[in-house]
């Protein structure tokens, strides 16, 4: 009858699996089987087995909570866990965290691991180091890689997500030395209600939890690990908190067989090492109220032994929780739990009471000492599957290496970033729109203790808009009867942002009234509203006012960045609900909103055609021998048309130019490259426009002109206004960047720092110098780090290797000082004698690449969502400075009379030129920009016939767009 009801039993997991098989969802690779011990491992269990005494035999049943953080050798705690160790023989511990008056405090991975070893070496047997790792390492350990709770895993639809978290959880958890995992959950959380399992489920449907409960399984066994489906038989149809008093699971055998158990045959079937028992009392499996399934032989040893073929190892929850505590004492809990068959007991209330009562069972005869080595067999079959009995200690110097990994956080966010699912947005708020002016303001309201909630949130959102008020509310440090909204005129758009922690003892996965009353207030102001909801999802059936409502499932950082980047479409939102929530969403609910890439787009066919008239003007340049050929860029309202015409030098066997042919900017590096990075290090605080020179670079005072140098600030070498010449010749006597600077500071000066502008390039120069000591990094490293990487300029770089001298176009046939062609290699001589990077020329760069610089400043300082700088900083950069009679900006020029920028560009509009035969103007008004990249000076310098080629291709621009006006 027992093998007609495996069989039975099995047939209903198939057809489950065969049902899950027709959704949508991707399956993860076909479970393997159990591994078994190796020959060596198991002649090392029976061996073991035979030698240990009583004691020893008692005490590798039980397991103890242990936090990971210092301990003096001398504590009271610390020699609790040796006596632990050396006298109680006990054979498990737990990590755990602690709390503290500003909440919990997780333990760190260091101390963590140097007590594992401790423990280890003073073990006789080696120790199973065990923690909740239900939402990767980071859930008990401060360093490691933060998952967002299971349920956002399961909103991705994605099995293989679970398997990636198992897997980096155990490979983790095995370079700490805690590789026994207690996870996954593998309850279906089909109440509401329930006040304890919630987002901690994969969800409230068994075919897609059993498939990702089953992935996370193989993610974690397959990678060193041990598995542990949890809480048998099921404890997501509860609605008390097993940690308070003993839930029941009402439904009946049949209903249990469909929902509650199908999960875990999954994990049985993909290899999960351990079980763990709930204290849950299920009368349809057994009729004792009283019994939960922890004390329970019937739950235990029938079902899950018997009918459902589990053979390894059985762990109870903790056996602290009310759901035992008020029923038994610890020392009947203990003898009930081990001849129901469990293996291991974790965390007794009372140590010592546990241990001498299963001593004394088994003298009595109440225990047998066969149940005793059946379960002690078990854990050390564990340990030998794990290897401890081969090495039991962590290595500490490769810690480093194998945990906290850059790709283990990437893996974790891409998971919280499929997550995140839309309810409703029937307004069309999102995506919010990070180039336009916003006021944003943040609303964080969290139902439990919380000192600062929705820090990683606000961290995400602050760098996208221009001002960010933040009001914050919890049930501890601010009260909401004491919060206070601004008024709605302050902020364009608010952000209710809604944190519940599923957490034991609470009682509730509810918002306070008083916290709840606060979000209808804001959602009544009349201004847009975003409600982003970090757990509960049940919590959008009390706010139907919020008209967009974003779930992320998950209070963790992860989660909340993960928000943060769905709200400004830096990611596709694309996630399902993984339960019912009834009468407002179905299972399954979920609106997609593709990402903005907020990167330009390639114009069309019918904006070439406006532009042709732009090209004939070049084509005509080209067959004046005004240049070679070159790259037109032009940039309106996001999208962008790249022509490329001509080619390299006037050879008609030279390569025609692309749009990818690299050249050499000359100074459009003072307005990309320095003016940029002084924008940043005076955001940063570190660069002040109007300090002395002198504070940066104190050896510029030494020079002649003493009175006026120590006038000269920042603002002024910006300008070009401080009284430096526009020109030395120093490459003539110098090799050095350091020789350069030492000329500059004495160099006199030729006017009243103010008294007006000469354009010069030893005041870029300067800029460079002032840089890279305030930074301590090279003007190129500083470019490439801050500027070309996060811009995606992968062909804009300093000093170009030989392997690119084929795409760069030459500038001059030098015969006077380098004597031979120079391509590849930077035309400014003084550039070039100070290594071929300078704060005045040195870059090299392809139009493409400048036209997303170019899109980053019209988008108010970010592009493919990089912030380079503050929309105020750079409104501060391009404003008129009247210290240049507003013929200036800071770093750049502006159109004047006869403006290289032709007739139309509006007086807003700011550009530069560079002395090789290029250009960058951008008209903000229009949100234009224009770039030309020449090599007017092939193959000789003296060629001036650009400077009636630049207005007259920009005029043509504006007309062929149709954007033209009275000329200025």
């Amino acid at each position: 009858m027992r093998r007609l009801s495996r069989w039975l039993l099995l047939l209903a997991f198939l057809s489950m699996a065969i049902t899950a098989r027709t959704q949508k969802t991707p399956r993860t690779p076909a479970a393997p089987t159990r591994t078994k011990l190796s020959p060596e491992g198991e002649r090392w269990v029976t061996q073991t087995l035979k030698k240990m005494t009583l004691d020893e035999k008692i005490g590798q049943l039980f397991a103890v909570w242990c936090y990971g953080g210092f301990l003096s050798a001398e504590s009271l705690e610390y020699k609790e866990l040796l006596r632990d160790v050396e006298e109680k023989h006990i054979g498990s511990f737990a990590i755990q965290t602690q709390g503290s008056p500003l909440g919990i405090e997780r333990s760190q991975v260091y101390p963590t691991a140097v007590l594992v070893n401790t423990l280890q070496s003073h073990a006789k047997l080696p120790l199973l180091m065990a923690a909740d790792f239900e939402r990767g390492t980071s859930m008990r350990i401060d360093e490691g890689a933060s998952f967002p709770h299971a349920m956002a895993v399961a909103a991705t639809g994605r099995p293989e997500d679970a398997y990636t978290m198992g897997k980096i959880t155990a490979l983790e958890a095995k370079a700490a030395g805690v590789p026994w995992i207690f996870a996954p959950d593998a309850d279906v959380n089909s109440n509401p209600g329930n006040p304890i399992i919630n987002t901690r489920s994969f969800g409230e449907d068994p075919a897609p939890v059993s498939e990702f409960v089953a992935a996370f399984v193989r993610g974690v066994e397959e990678n060193g690990g041990l598995a542990t489906a949890k809480h048998f038989p099921g404890h997501g149809d509860t609605s008390t908190d097993s940690h308070v008093d003993l839930p029941t699971v009402t439904s009946d055998r049949a209903h249990l067989d469909r929902v509650e158990l199908a999960p875990f045959r999954a994990a049985i079937a993909a290899g999960a090492s351990t079980i763990m028992t709930g204290h849950l009392a299920v009368p349809a499996l057994d009729p004792d109220p009283d019994v939960p399934a922890t004390m329970s032989a019937k739950i235990t040893t029938d079902l899950l032994r018997g009918q459902m073929g589990f053979d390894g190892l059985v762990v109870t929850d903790a056996l602290d929780m009310g759901g035992v505590t008020v029923r038994y004492p610890p020392g009947e809990v203990a003898v009930r739990s081990i001849l129901a068959g469990a293996d291991v007991l974790l965390v007794p209330p009372v140590l010592d009471a546990a241990l001498e009562a299963v001593r004394d069972a088994v003298a009595s005869g109440r225990i047998p000492m066969s149940r005793v080595d059946e379960a002690v067999t078990r854990v050390l079959r564990a340990k030998a599957k794990l290897g401890l009995n081969k090495s039991k200690l962590v290595d500490l110097d490769a810690l480093p290496r194998n945990f906290d990994r850059p790709e283990f956080a990437r893996a974790a966010l891409d998971i919280a970033d499929r997550g995140v699912t839309l309810l409703r947005d029937e307004a069309h708020i999102l995506p919010l729109d990070a180039t336009k002016p916003t006021r944003a303001l943040l609303v964080a309201v969290s139902g439990d203790n919380d000192a600062y909630p929705a820090e990683d949130l606000e961290n995400e959102i602050r760098w996208r808009v221009d001002s960010l008020a933040s009001v914050r509310i919890d049930t501890r440090f601010v009260r909401a009867d004491t919060a206070r909204l601004p008024s709605p005129d302050t902020y364009d758009v608010a952000i209710a942002a809604i944190f519940v922690r599923v957490a034991d003892r609470k009682g509730s996965v509810g918002l306070p009234d008083d916290e709840a009353a606060v979000v209808s207030r804001l959602l009544a102001a009349g201004k847009p509203v975003i409600v982003a909801c970090f757990g509960s999802p049940y919590l959008v059936e009390r706010f139907p006012a919020a008209k967009t409502w974003v779930a992320a499932f998950s209070t963790v950082d992860v989660a909340q960045r993960a928000v943060g980047r769905a709200l400004f479409g830096q990611v596709h939102i694309a996630g399902r609900l993984p339960v019912n929530v009834p009468g407002v969403a179905p299972l399954g609910a979920g609106l997609d909103l593709p990402a903005n890439p907020m990167k330009l787009r390639a114009g069309d066919s019918a904006v070439d055609a406006k532009l042709k008239s732009a090209y004939d003007v070049l084509d005509r340049a080209v067959a004046d021998h005004a240049f070679p050929g070159g790259v037109l860029a032009v940039g309106l309202r996001g999208e962008v048309q790249v022509h490329a015409f001509g080619r390299q030098t006037y050879d008609a066997s030279s390569l025609a130019v692309t749009t990818d042919t690299i050249y050499d900017a000359a100074s459009l590096t003072k307005a990309v490259v320095t003016t940029t990075l002084v924008a940043m290090q005076v955001e940063a605080g570190r660069i002040a426009l109007d300090l002395p020179v002198a504070r940066y670079v104190p050896e510029w005072n030494v020079g002649p002109n003493p009175d006026w140098r120590k006038r000269v600030t920042v603002r002024h070498l910006l300008t070009h206004s401080s009284g430096l010449p526009s020109h030395k010749d120093y490459f003539l006597t110098i090799d050095s960047e350091r020789e350069a600077i030492a000329n500059i500071c004495n160099e006199p000066l030729e006017y009243e720092p103010g008294a007006k502008t000469v354009y010069s390039d030893l005041g870029f120069i300067l800029l460079g110098e002032i840089l890279e000591r305030v930074t301590g990094k090279t003007v190129d490293q500083l470019a490439r780090e801050r500027i070309f990487v996060p811009l995606g300029m992968t062909n804009t770089l300093f000093k170009p290797p030989k392997t690119l001298v084929s795409r760069i176009a030459p500038t001059e046939d030098d015969v006077t000082y380098r004597k031979r062609q120079l391509r590849g290699e930077v035309h400014d001589e003084n550039a070039f004698a100070m290594g071929g990077a300078a704060g005045h020329a040195g870059m090299f760069a392809t139009a493409p690449d400048l036209a997303a610089f170019c899109q980053m400043l019209l988008n108010g300082g970010i592009y493919g969502h990089q912030r380079l700088l503050t929309r105020a900083t750079l409104a501060q950069f391009i404003a008129l400075q009247p210290l240049a009679a507003n013929t200036r900006t800071l770093g750049w020029m502006v159109p004047t009379t006869d403006s290289t920028s032709g007739h139309y560009f509006s007086a807003r509009s700011f550009g530069h030129l560079g002395f090789t035969g290029t250009s960058i103007w951008i008209d903000p008004d229009r949100q234009l920009f224009v770039i030309l990249l020449t090599n007017r000076v092939y193959p000789a310098r003296a060629n001036e016939k650009i400077s009636t080629v630049r207005p007259a291709v920009h005029d043509a621009v504006v007309e062929g767009l149709g954007l033209a006006s009275a000329p200025r």
